[in-house]
C-alpha cells in the first residue's frame, strides 16, 4: 500500500459504493500534482490516487483484465491452471 500526502481541503463529497463483496469510498482530492481520484478500500487497509491518464486507462480495458485482478487478489478457483483454465 502506498503512502501518499495531500493537501486536500476540499469539501467534495465522498462516494460510498458497497456490496457484499466490497466495500470503496471515493473522492476528489487536490495533491502537489494535481488533482487526483483517491479510491480507499476501508476493510482491507488499501487506498490509491489515481490521476487522469490512470483513470482513462481503466476505460482501455476489458472485462477479463478485471477478472485477472481478481484472480490474483482471491485466488484460483479449484481446478484452474495458472494462465486461468480450467
Amino acid at each position: 500500500m502506498a503512502e501518499y500526502e495531500d493537501s486536500d481541503g476540499s469539501d467534495d463529497p465522498t462516494i460510498e459504493i458497497i456490496n457484499e463483496f466490497a466495500y470503496v469510498r471515493v473522492r476528489r482530492v487536490y495533491t502537489r500534482n494535481g488533482e487526483r481520484l483517491e479510491i480507499v478500500a476501508p476493510r482491507r487497509g488499501y487506498r490509491i490516487l489515481l490521476d487522469a491518464v490512470e483513470l482513462e486507462s481503466l476505460t482501455w480495458q476489458n472485462p477479463e483484465t478485471f477478472s485477472g485482478f481478481l484472480r490474483a487478489s482471491i485466488g484460483r478457483d479449484v481446478g484452474e491452471d495458472e494462465s486461468g483454465v480450467s
